[in-house]
């Protein structure tokens, strides 16, 4: 009889033990909550003003009681948001404790008038907890415009320029082991919007940018409102941008490509498929804003302006013709970065070295110019050039350099010659009457320029004609 009651209370003390250590408060700065997501997305397209539910859900997976001391709605009183946590509503909730192995709910509407023109095309709050001195986000994202909203998907057919287009996380025309061989076609006047870190991927299929003088097609931000400091247009790599990965032949048209990381990225082709550059305008990049690799690539009255660091990479090989083109970085930030790098190789991981010729590389009638004093750089390898054997040629060509450069690759070029646009720290690259470029470029078969005027022999170099 008395061993048993001992046993009895050794396990009463077993579980009061654990029972205590369950309801017990963590306090301690590695305990935190997790949260079923990150983030939030109200994708139902509103024709009228809309109201739609979703709910999230707050985990404690510790061994122990844990204490929220402030759950917030970011926006307040002012957000297009509302939520309820745990059967309350309000913007503001302070001190939610959660057992071990338990949670809560929390459900998130939004009323919008996608019809008010003055709202961005996506808006944006957060949830935001405060638990043991940690913070954590969830981010709720709402449309606030009637668009057509591409989340996350493989698109192919025409995009029509009745409303704005906007891209969201990977929006694809064809992608690696699930479609290829797809085309999308993009209306004269469209407006395409890419969210943070949106890409508009294209994989072994073609897209057709159909823009016109009158009706170019611009891709840009989702954000147009203002930042506190800054014009929303005067911010670089808001969204990632376009890449064509082994594409089939495509052609951008008269089209403005703004404020991405890297404007237009070209890479490795397995076939002799081209993408053509026809009067296309990339401005105001984070890091270039045209990549090339490899690839296929006819470009036209092109304009590569101001960037954070290039205006143009052209590298590793590939059939490349650029004619009566303007690669001009004046950014007015910080940079070490000439406007355009040249480039026939690669290092590894490890430091490799691989080389990759150019198949053909020409450009004629162009302008590299910039804020800097070497704006140009051709970074070849030396087994390229100790034999003269090089499919490069910069003929007639305006080049900004210090630098001694190999002068068997050039023809007919001038060094440090003055530009003069007319405003190029505010994207503005038209000559003007001062400009020593004037009259300088080799007869060629481009009539116009950029803006669809007629060039008169012999052509001015750069994109613009000045008239």
């Amino acid at each position: 009889m008395l061993l048993n009651k001992k046993y009895f209370l050794i396990v009463i003390s077993i579980i009061s033990f654990f029972g205590c250590k369950k309801n017990n408060l963590l306090t301690n700065g590695i305990y935190n909550i997790e949260t079923s997501v990150d983030t939030v997305l109200f994708d139902t397209l509103f024709t009228t003003i809309g109201s739609t539910t979703k709910r999230i859900k707050i985990y404690n997976d510790n061994e122990g009681m844990i204490n929220i001391s402030k759950i917030s709605l970011i926006g307040g009183e002012n957000s297009p948001f509302r939520i309820n946590v745990d059967g309350e509503s309000g913007i503001q909730f302070h001190d939610l404790t959660i057992n071990t192995s338990d949670s809560i709910f929390i459900f998130i509407e939004v009323t919008i008038d996608p019809n008010g023109s003055n709202l961005p095309l996506v808006v944006e709050d957060e949830i935001q907890f405060e638990t043991n001195g940690n913070i954590k986000k969830v981010v709720l994202n709402a449309w606030g415009q009637d668009a057509y909203f591409h989340v996350n998907e493989i698109v192919q057919g025409v995009w029509t320029n009745d409303k704005p287009h906007v891209i969201y996380g990977i929006v694809a025309v064809g992608y690696p082991n699930l479609d290829s061989n797809l085309t999308l076609n993009i209306d004269p006047g469209t407006k395409i919007h890419g969210h943070a870190n949106s890409i508009l991927y294209v994989y072994k299929s073609s897209i057709n940018v159909n823009g016109n003088l009158n009706d170019p097609v611009i891709f840009q931000q989702d954000r147009m409102e203002d930042y506190l400091l800054y014009p929303s247009d005067s911010v670089p790599g808001q969204w990632r941008g376009i890449l064509l990965s082994s594409p089939l032949n495509s052609i951008f048209n008269h089209t403005l490509i703004k404020n991405a990381i890297i404007g237009v990225q070209i890479d490795t082709f397995a076939t002799n498929n081209m993408v053509s550059l026809n009067k296309v305008k990339i401005h105001n990049s984070l890091y270039s804003n045209l990549l090339t690799q490899g690839a296929n690539i006819n470009a036209t009255n092109c304009l590569f302006g101001n960037s954070n660091n290039y205006s143009a990479i052209v590298s590793i090989g590939g059939n490349v013709n650029f004619e009566h083109c303007t690669f001009g970085n004046y950014n007015s930030g910080y940079r070490n970065t000439p406007a355009f790098l040249f480039k026939d190789y690669y290092k590894s991981v490890n430091d490799q070295i691989y080389f990759r010729p150019f198949d053909f590389a020409l450009f004629t009638n162009c302008i590299f110019d910039g804020n800097g004093t070497n704006e140009f750089i051709c970074d070849t390898l030396g087994e390229d050039i100790s034999n003269v054997i090089t499919n490069v040629l910069f003929d007639h060509c305006s080049v900004r350099s210090e630098d001694t450069l190999e002068n068997y690759i050039f023809n007919s070029c001038f060094f440090n010659t003055e530009n003069r646009f007319i405003n190029p720290e505010e994207w503005v690259f038209e000559l003007t009457n001062l400009s020593e470029v004037i009259n300088l470029g080799k007869i060629s078969n481009v009539s116009d320029d950029i803006l669809d005027l007629p060039r008169t022999a012999p052509n001015d170099l750069g994109c613009y004609e000045y008239q």
